[in-house]
């Protein structure tokens, strides 16, 4: 990959990041407040879960950022960590912080989901 790209797609990165470590979704989101009327309660709950899942996924996000920056500075920037192909220009464009080609994305989601256990809270 030539240098200005990697500058380009590093750019792109620290934005991104830039972007999420200025977001609204706080830990202060996930308090849990007390309040004793029901109909607020389950209100209450559905925004901390909200809450959760976001901070969950920005902080997923910012960790394959970083890698990416790392792979950015080891030279190895879009090539796959699976298969060891190019990562196409296109899939970059659209996730820069993509560590896989599109077919090994598509292994590595499906092994997650099948392994993907998440506990149902009683409302």
């Amino acid at each position: 990959m030539k240098k200005c790209d990697t500058n380009r797609f590093k750019a792109l990165l620290i934005a991104k990041r830039d972007e999420i470590q200025g977001g609204s979704c706080h830990r202060e989101d996930i308090w849990i407040v007390p309040s004793n009327e029901l109909i607020e309660t389950v209100q209450l709950a559905g925004e901390r879960d909200l809450a959760v899942r976001t901070l969950e996924r920005e902080t997923k996000c910012l960790a394959q950022i970083e890698a990416a920056l790392e792979r950015i500075e080891d030279g190895e920037f879009g090539i796959c960590l699976e298969c060891e192909e190019p990562v196409s220009p296109k899939r970059l464009a659209a996730v820069p912080w993509t560590a896989y080609c599109l077919q090994c994305q598509e292994w590595h989601d499906r092994r997650e989901s099948a392994h993907r256990y998440e506990p149902q809270l009683a409302a």
